[in-house]
């Protein structure tokens, strides 16, 4: 199937619009909290798919194409900016000025010919990239399987997972472990909350992972929580045994986004000690996260992990975390040289 590729204007977002409205639909899943006037699956703040669109093409350094297939039918579009903040705060060799980013609605194909014109419009907007010199390139999507593979087989690879779990008032909690007691964490308590958080990005570190922390990153995850455990908005726990710290989790109001409703509160930061690992510890501190969310008017709660991890990757999704969105990254080597 062949494409007509051309540069992406104002002109048009309406039916890139109507493109991505019927893609989230193909999913079954609603990104955004409520729908808007236009008909357009928004969220609760009032955001639309076409405001959404005009403020990605607004953005500085915005590259972005539309493709159109047999007949001038809309059959896909693409935006592409500076990758700003993903979300993370871990930095590694995947951000900078050397990265690109998709973001939510930053894309939507055709239903059928994801892979036939992902590719067309990937080639045209990652020619210029490269010839920019950002030659790292994330791109965010719903977790949708068939549109995931059509970037897979451009060289993409699953980088990251968010996932939400419903907060209910009651339920079956889970069984105890033998002498821990869970106690709230204060701003006395910062010292042994950023030990961990600062050995929660050290595990980064290591296979299959691989992701840079330098010693500076970790100083600043050991204070990272300083506000957060003074904040009422937010809470914080640690898992103690026998006098000592078992482990922690930090919860905090969700940032707004196309994926998250204003009832929805962040895992922030969630880590067991080694020693402790394998025996429920987690269990126990998400279960009295969630008693405190749903007390607080939260409805879910959202975490996000890096697909790599031997311990989150599996972890999250067995507790119950159903992923919702995924980060791809592809990172293209020039060393050898390249043609623009």
């Amino acid at each position: 199937m062949t494409f007509a590729i051309a540069p992406m204007s104002a002109e048009h977002i309406p039916e890139s619009a109507a493109l991505l409205d019927r893609w989230y639909a193909r999913t079954r899943r609603r990104p955004f909290a409520g729908v808007g006037t236009s008909g357009s699956t928004a969220s609760s703040a009032g955001y639309d798919s076409e405001e959404r669109l005009a403020k990605l093409l607004a953005e500085p350094g915005a590259e972005a194409v539309v493709a159109r297939g047999s007949r001038a039918k809309a059959a896909g579009y693409l935006v592409a900016g500076p990758s700003g903040d993903l979300g993370d705060d871990r930095p590694d060799d995947h951000g900078g000025p050397r990265a690109a980013l998709v973001a939510h609605g930053g894309h939507a194909p055709a239903p059928g010919i994801e892979t036939e014109a992902l590719r067309e419009l990937y080639a045209a907007v990652s020619e210029r990239l490269v010839a920019r010199g950002r030659t790292v390139h994330h791109v965010e999507l719903p977790a949708d399987d068939a549109v995931a593979m059509a970037w897979f087989r451009l060289g993409f690879g699953l980088e990251a997972v968010r996932g939400v779990i419903p907060v209910k008032g009651s339920g079956r909690q889970p069984r105890g472990v033998e002498g821990l007691s869970i106690r709230r964490a204060g701003p006395a308590d910062l010292a042994p909350v950023g030990r961990m958080a600062a050995e929660s990005s050290a595990y980064r570190r290591k296979a299959a992972m691989f992701q840079p922390q330098p010693e500076e990153v970790l100083a600043r995850q050991r204070v990272r929580y300083a506000d957060a455990l003074g904040d009422p908005a937010c809470g914080a726990w640690l898992a103690m045994r026998r006098g000592e710290e078992a482990g922690m989790v930090v919860v905090t109001p969700a940032r707004p986004g196309p994926f998250t409703p204003q009832d929805t509160a962040e895992l922030a930061e969630a880590y067991v000690e080694p020693t402790a690992r394998g025996e429920g510890v987690s269990r126990v501190l998400l279960a009295t996260a969630q008693a405190w969310a749903f007390g607080h008017g939260y409805r879910q709660l959202t975490a996000s992990w890096p697909t790599a991890s031997p311990l989150a990757a599996g972890h999250w999704p067995t507790l119950g975390f159903t992923p919702v969105t995924y980060r791809l990254c592809r990172v293209i080597d020039t060393t050898g040289g390249y043609s623009h």
